[in-house]
């Protein structure tokens, strides 16, 4: 009856009116002037003589590509929300028996579980009755698989097939279900600001035995070779020429030539002198010296010696140890949807991406500028052109799947757009791009 078409980047549900006599104006004017909130806004096109009516379909994922595992309190949230649309349509002048009834155009919002529908506003033809609706909604509860409470799914089909049952006995049942355990939504925790620990000064130790210098700053009115620094200086390029013994120039020459030459030895000859003199070493060493250096020689060569290499018993390590190797078939795990990246224009890429599949489906995103984590696996929050939502991947048996959640950059499997909603079969070598314009692009390994 649909059919489902791309314009200016919208997905919509087309439906042709073979008579636009039989529209309903009253329901018309209600969906193109005030939609309400559990209905999906229409348009209508004259295309060639012949007209369109046109869904645009948002707000959600569909419902036939829910995951049918949840806890009662989704469930109870879940039914609550796809049964107050018939009971509200008198309040918007709408027949509940013109709501179209196909998982694949019901859109179900993840986070409070609200849904939209079609309503086709057509008074002629074929109609919902109430009959038909509880078989829809008895049809999909037999589905679904609670982790939790299982026993309350024969409490929700009591009210669904048993001889009073009824859409308004339905929605009392699940009204004090709500009331006893309302719904709470699993959100991820925000990141919490990570305070720095205070640097503690670390205590200064002074050394024993020490005594500090006190020097003083050169050219204080002190004489050439009392300063430390001007002294050591002095004394060690022209030898230890101070004034310590009040001197005159004349005495020290006098005294110079009195002296003898061994005496004239003992004296500081000054760094020229060193090096005239050149590194003499006296011909008799020490026998602690000698013995000092060999422990050094023996220190170093002392890794290279080795002792010859024992025989190894294969056969004593054949009995002790299992040699057989497992088949890495076996060891790698199915339920890891492997990416590695091949190509990305920006930097904060994870290189490899790694989607435990074995909760069913998880949500590609990024995280929030406030530090919440939107999604299952999320990128940096500096990737703004990524959507918190991106995209989901699910496993149906051993076959992998991914949905584009209406990603306002788009997401492309081997260079072609992915239409929102949709699910496409993703396999080994396949290329996933994030974005066109920067072209973070992944193969599935």
């Amino acid at each position: 009856m649909f059919k489902e078409i791309v314009v200016a980047n919208k997905n919509y549900a087309v439906c042709a009116a073979s008579n636009p006599q039989s529209l309903d104006k009253t329901a018309v004017k209600v969906i193109r002037l005030d939609c309400p909130s559990f209905l999906m806004p229409m348009r209508l096109v004259n295309i060639d003589n012949q007209l369109q009516l046109r869904y645009e379909i948002l707000g959600g994922i569909r419902l036939s590509y829910m995951p049918m595992k949840m806890r009662k309190q989704e469930l109870n949230q879940l039914l609550t929300q796809m049964i107050t649309p018939f009971m509200d349509c008198a309040d918007w002048f709408l027949d509940y028996r013109n709501i179209y009834l196909d998982r694949d155009y019901i859109m179900v919002d993840q986070n409070d579980y609200k849904v939209k529908y079609i309503y086709l506003p057509i008074t002629e033809g074929k109609a919902n009755t109430e009959e038909r609706v509880l078989k829809f909604f008895s049809e999909l509860v037999m589905e679904i698989d609670l982790e939790d409470d299982p026993a309350y799914i024969t409490s929700v089909m009591r009210c669904i097939m048993g001889k009073e049952a009824s859409l308004c006995a339905l929605a009392d049942m699940l009204k004090k279900q709500t009331e006893k355990t309302p719904f709470v939504p699993e959100t991820p925790p925000a990141l919490a600001p990570v305070k720095p620990e205070p640097i503690k000064p670390k205590p200064i130790v002074p050394e024993k035995n020490v005594q500090p210098e006190i020097s003083q700053p050169f050219g204080s009115g002190q004489k050439y070779g009392e300063n430390n620094l001007a002294g050591a200086i002095g004394a060690g390029l022209f030898g230890d020429d101070s004034d310590s013994k009040k001197k005159n120039k004349k005495e020290t020459k006098k005294e110079n030539k009195k002296e003898s030459k061994p005496e004239k030895d003992k004296k500081s000859k000054g760094f020229f002198g060193k090096l005239l003199e050149g590194d003499k070493k006296p011909k008799n060493e020490p026998a602690v010296e000698k013995e000092e250096l060999s422990l050094v020689v023996n220190a170093y060569q002392q890794p290279q010696m080795q002792s010859a290499p024992q025989a190894y018993d294969m056969e004593a390590a054949a009995g002790n140890f299992n040699t057989e190797i497992e088949d890495d078939d076996e060891i790698e795990s199915t339920d890891t949807l492997r990416m590695r990246l091949e190509s990305s224009a920006v930097d904060n890429v994870p290189e490899l991406i790694e989607l435990d599949m074995s909760k069913v489906c998880v949500v590609v995103g990024r995280v929030d500028k406030t530090g919440k984590m939107s999604a299952d696996f999320n990128f940096d929050m500096s990737l703004t052109y990524i959507g918190r939502r991106h995209a989901r991947f699910e496993k149906v048996g051993e076959d992998f799947f991914m949905i584009d959640l209406e990603s306002k950059n788009h997401t492309y499997l081997n260079g072609e757009e992915l239409l929102p909603n949709r699910r496409y079969p993703i396999h080994k070598g396949d290329r996933i791009t994030f974005t066109k314009k920067y072209a973070i692009t992944y193969r599935v390994c």
